[in-house]
């Protein structure tokens, strides 16, 4: 099949929308999130591989070229990375056709290691030479949504339960506590700023890992709400006391999952549990729809435990050419990088 190549989204952004909804593609793999997130985070030469069948598009990868390498438009704000294929054959193509242009090197992260990309990719790194590297980089928790609320509550911890609903009667003791979800077609830059302001509080400012802290940031989740407000599945949460917004989670909801891409809470209200509490009622909410999942993105931090013992690896997949650059930068991130990762583990102070 034939491939073409692409600097820039537009001229192929309604076939690449049409093929990801025929495969199911997870947000994350769109034009729309790709190009929110090149403008914000984006270093190199983008270069979206498309390969065609028939004329029709059949398979589409996006990535960026950084000195002599091929990596995917990924970081710690992406969810998940993979290439789109209506089938094997194709994915085995698409696959194939990065190692045209004879890359240094290839890395592609936050991929899930049971996807075809990932076995695809091993395999055709070894046809042509090419040693690999591959390691878990996340490991995201989340709630398979079987049965109903009550039956699933029985499943719970009982005393975290216990304690949210001490919690909250505390709380309305104070005042009205309510929950709001709203799709971010109506009045979208006032919930936004409410958003942001409470993903601001506390910890997450003084670490500077808030949605404020940086512009480059704050520019890629506003971009990514437009976007996704405008196909219907931007859902954001809100406990609000008075009608105060005192938690927020930023969610997605596709095809019958619901992502929690960031979240925060009023510091000045910990004591009450807010984030505990935005939580029950967003599984709620995912119960109540019948969706399929709901996905804590992200790392496996212990609050999201509380909620769950499933969760689903992110690797980084490394593929090295066998030339003298591609071997030094092999041996670079297969031996060097972690002999200087156990000297730091052994000097770092004992808490």
């Amino acid at each position: 099949m034939p491939t073409e190549r692409y600097e820039r989204t537009a001229p192929i952004a309604q076939e690449w929308d049409k093929l990801a909804d025929r495969v199911q593609a997870v947000p994350w793999v769109r034009p729309g999130w790709i190009d929110a997130w090149w403008r914000a985070f984006g270093r190199g030469r983008t270069e979206i591989v498309a390969l065609r069948r028939d004329g029709r598009l059949a398979g589409l990868g996006a990535f960026a070229w950084r000195n002599g390498a091929l990596v995917s438009p990924t970081n710690w704000h992406t969810p998940e990375f993979g290439l789109l294929a209506e089938d094997d054959q194709a994915m085995s193509e698409l696959v194939a056709s990065l190692w045209i242009s004879s890359p240094r090197s290839i890395h592609l992260s936050f991929l899930l290691p049971r996807h075809a990309e990932a076995a695809e990719c091993h395999a055709t790194a070894r046809a042509m030479g090419y040693r690999t590297i591959e390691r878990v980089v996340q490991r995201s928790p989340y709630v398979r949504i079987e049965g109903d609320w009550e039956d699933h509550k029985t499943r719970l911890d009982r005393h975290m339960l216990k304690e949210i609903r001490r919690c909250r009667r505390r709380l309305e003791e104070t005042g009205k506590v309510s929950f709001e979800l709203v799709d971010g077609r109506q009045d979208l830059d006032r919930y936004l700023e409410e958003g942001f302001q409470i993903e601001n509080s506390g910890w997450k400012a003084k670490h500077g890992t808030a949605i404020l802290s940086v512009p480059m940031v704050r520019q890629f989740y506003s971009e990514v709400a437009s976007w996704a407000a405008l196909r219907g599945i931007l859902r954001l949460a809100f406990l609000r006391l008075d009608g105060r917004p005192i938690a927020f989670d930023f969610n997605i909801e596709q095809d019958g999952v619901c992502y929690v891409l960031k979240g925060g809470y009023d510091e000045r209200f910990r004591k009450f549990g807010p984030g505990m509490m935005l939580t029950h009622e967003m599984l709620k909410y995912a119960f109540v729809k019948r969706l399929k999942r709901y996905d804590f993105a992200g790392g496996d931090e212990a609050f999201k435990m509380d909620w769950t013992h499933s969760y689903n690896d992110r690797i980084l997949l490394q593929a090295f050419a066998p030339s003298p650059p591609g071997l030094l930068e092999y041996a670079a991130f297969a031996y060097a990088r972690p002999f200087v990762k156990r000297i730091v583990e052994r000097v770092r102070p004992r808490p």
